[in-house]
């Protein structure tokens, strides 16, 4: 917010920026976005940033007057309290804090006269509160649209003659956030914004504060890729004919929009966060432009640039030490290094594979940003999105828990492509495949692209009741079309023939995009299993895995000498639902117990001899199962002859655990297996680390909201435990995979219970 005297003395110091929530147009970026990204002098940390919001919080909230105010940018009555607001909510300060109610009071109470101050007003309502400020949000926006003058321009009010792009851009924030609350913008007021900026693009592809005068600059041609994405996405939602039951119209009639794409040409070529480019001034306004481009793109680089990565870098090093900011305004510029950082560290729930050069991988444009925005906080925190490419590492992929992949049809992918879908689903992470408009080519070529990468397992129509479709909305599973590739624990791979894309699109076809937002929202609570994302600023650390197709070891000659070897028991079921489990485990022994374990597990028959070779033997499964005759007698000779089993029933099914109660009584009618006590040397670490207190994944947390104590049972002979065995799987958490259904052990917890057992069997 600037001063309308200041401006006209100086214009050239006059730049832009408000904020939006991303909305996509007609535009090419691949050939701007996509290169790898520099490194920051300093690697920003989540938890720096996290510092850096609190202490910006804490000022702004100190700075506060009584009566729900903040000191006002001289000329704009409101708008300092409206944008500190607007930040405030951004930045989690929960609604019902008196604070926040005393601001939101006094925003309410603005008057409907000044451009910045009405747009930031809207912003900061609907951010809030969109039905309980509705008729506030509407009153705004009727303003908005009624002081926009004939050029599609805004000036400082609605009587004033001289128009500039900063005020534009905040018109055109306002209007966005107001019409996403409900309120009705004219297609004609989206449509003459457009043209105002589209014709005073410079031809480097730059915007300066007046149309065709003086220089572009960094936070006005951020301003300007921002409005048009705002113009666009509201031009392409006309009235559409409703959909019939699934049937939806088909989306992706959009072009290259060069506009957007010169702009962030400009920005990529002309990027910096030390400074506002091509002018020198204005540095927090400008970084809380270039964060509405990177969120409303979709992306993580702006050329060679992680922009929030430098951006949220340069914010710490120069916030001062009481929290704020300043090139301007305290006040005003702190709001804008809060909104930077608030808005840009949510956690990325979803990539969007970027499979191709041309349009294809994005046919429907707006689709993940809409259904993010339904998602909001429903998985427990505010969550984004990403683009990313195919050529982008494994480690970048792995920032976010779901890759989305879309179109209408899907060429034949590059080997080393697949080969990345493959590693990230043994990563734990989970495929999502929409095919546009419901086209069955996509299906088919889908289907060819997972028999590549998982020949090993097919796609089945999933059951009306898989969990996808109750996670958190009840659905009715039979009105869907949905594929999935179960693995283990888990449906890794889901393919909707159902037109999620286009559905997610245009947003508002009457019930079926309910339905669908839904279904996408039950989708990601699945394949997040309700637990927390990581933060977007962690380094991904790839762990060097173990061949999981290696099935047997080398002759007993070739074992290494005095290293312990465990083998995973192969029984008549599901003996290996998650192949990483066992190497996962052995490679924490191995760093972290400082265990000189063999690498890769045998996978070995009870009645095999090699098992006598193996003193540690691993048993898991989700289902009921069976063992020979010879298998129970080798197993039970093991057992007796010291060695020693650790068991699991995978995600706590009960089919597994009446199946494994049933062989031990078999086995051992005389031993039962008892519940270790609270003081039981695997439980409070000896050797190893106490493990009192664990924490269980969201369903088994769901069915029994006060358990927090490890179960264990175990079985002894001759007064040694020779077996232990959880009900409450360890499998799922040793192998590291967000599982929506499994009733077992986080995996930090698991990993550590697991290992405490394994240590315990070594040492007694």
């Amino acid at each position: 917010m600037l001063a309308k005297a200041d401006s006209r003395v100086a214009i050239a110091k006059r730049q832009g920026a408000p904020r939006a929530r991303r909305a996509s147009v007609p535009v090419l970026i691949a050939l701007t976005l996509w290169a790898p990204a520099t490194t920051c002098a300093q690697a920003v940390t989540g938890e720096q940033v996290r510092q850096a919001i609190s202490s910006a919080t804490n000022y702004l909230l100190a700075q506060q007057i009584w009566d729900g105010r903040w000191d006002e940018y001289p000329g704009y009555s409101g708008g300092s309290s409206a944008i500190a607001t607007l930040a405030l909510i951004h930045a989690g300060v929960p609604l019902n804090d008196e604070r926040m109610r005393n601001a939101l009071v006094m925003t309410r109470a603005i008057p409907n006269k000044q451009t910045y101050v009405v747009a930031l007003k809207a912003q900061a309502l609907a951010a809030a509160d969109p039905e309980q400020y509705r008729q506030d949000i509407d009153s705004a926006a009727r303003w908005l649209v009624s002081a926009q003058k004939d050029n599609g321009m805004w000036g400082y009010t609605d009587g004033d003659r001289q128009v500039d792009f900063s005020n534009s851009q905040f018109a055109l924030l306002g209007l966005h956030a107001a019409a996403q609350a409900g309120a009705a913008v004219p297609r004609t007021c989206w449509r003459k914004a457009e043209q105002a900026w589209t014709s005073a693009q410079r031809t480097d592809g730059s915007w300066g504060y007046l149309p065709q005068a003086g220089a572009g600059t960094g936070s006005m041609t951020a301003a300007g890729v921002a409005s048009l994405f705002i113009t666009g996405n509201s031009l392409s939602e006309p009235i559409r004919p409703a959909a019939v039951g699934l049937e939806i119209p088909c989306c992706g009639r959009y072009g290259s929009f060069r506009p957007i794409t010169a702009g962030l040409n400009w920005l990529a070529g002309n990027f910096s966060v030390v400074r506002n480019p091509a002018s020198g001034h204005w540095l927090y306004y400008y970084l809380y432009a270039l964060e509405r481009v990177g969120i409303m793109s979709g992306q993580q680089n702006i050329g060679r640039h992680d922009w929030y990565r430098e951006g949220a870098t340069r914010l710490i090093q120069t916030q001062r030490p009481d929290g704020s900011w300043q090139d301007t305004h305290p006040i005003v510029d702190t709001a804008f290094g809060l909104l930077f950082l608030a808005k840009g560290h949510r956690p990325v729930l979803i990539h969007k594979l970027r499979w191709s050069t041309d349009s294809r991988w994005n046919v429907a444009r707006n689709d993940l940003e809409h259904l993010v925005g339904f998602i909001g906080d429903r998985l427990g925190q505010p969550v984004g999105w990403e683009a990313i490419d195919h050529k982008a590492d494994l480690a970048n992929w792995l920032r976010a828990p779901m890759l989305y992949i879309s179109g209408k049809s899907l060429p034949a992918l590059p080997e080393e492509t697949v080969d990345k879908i493959r590693a990230y689903v043994r990563e734990g992470g989970t495929v999502l495949a929409a095919a546009c408009c419901g086209q069955r080519t996509f299906l088919d070529d889908f289907t060819q692209l997972a028999q590549q990468a998982f020949p090993e397992h097919e796609l089945d129509r999933l059951a009306p009741d898989h969990p996808i479709f109750h996670s958190l909305f009840g659905l009715d599973g039979k009105e869907f079309e949905v594929y999935g590739l179960t693995a283990g624990c888990r449906t890794s791979v889901i393919v909707s023939i159902t037109d999620l894309a286009c559905a997610w699109e245009f947003g508002n076809l009457p019930i079926t995009s309910e339905r669908l937002f839904q279904l996408g929202t039950n989708i990601a609570a699945y394949a997040t299993g309700l637990e927390p994302l990581p933060d977007k600023l962690d380094a991904v650390r790839l762990v060097q895995r173990a061949d999981p197709s290696a099935e047997t070891q080398p002759a007993t000659d070739a074992l290494r000498r005095g290293a312990l070897h465990i083998a995973q028991l192969m029984h008549h079921g599901d003996w290996r639902p998650n192949p990483q489990a066992l190497p996962n485990l052995l490679a924490n022994l191995r760093e972290q117990g400082g265990v000189d374990v063999f690498a890769q597990p045998a996978a070995l028959k009870a009645d095999d001899p090699l098992l006598a070779e193996h003193p540690v033997v691993y048993m898991a499964g989700h289902y009921s199962f069976s063992l020979s005759d010879t298998e129970k007698a080798g197993l039970k000779r093991h057992l007796q002859r010291g060695g020693f089993l650790l068991a699991n029933a995978c995600c706590g099914r009960e089919a597994f655990d009446r199946s494994f109660r049933e062989l031990m009584a078999e086995l051992f009618p005389d031993q039962p297996l008892e519940r270790l006590g609270a003081q039981h040397p695997i439980l409070i670490g000896k050797p190893g680390r106490p493990v009192t207190q664990v924490t269980y994944r969201a369903s088994m947390r769901a069915e029994h909201p006060g358990l927090q104590a490890p179960w264990l049972e175990g079985l002894s002979l001759d007064g040694r435990l020779a077996v232990v065995y959880s009900p409450l799987s360890l499998d799922c958490g040793l192998d590291g995979h967000a599982c929506f259904a499994c009733r077992g052990l986080s995996p930090p917890d698991a990993l550590h219970l697991a290992a405490n057992v394994i240590l315990y069997a070594l040492s007694h």
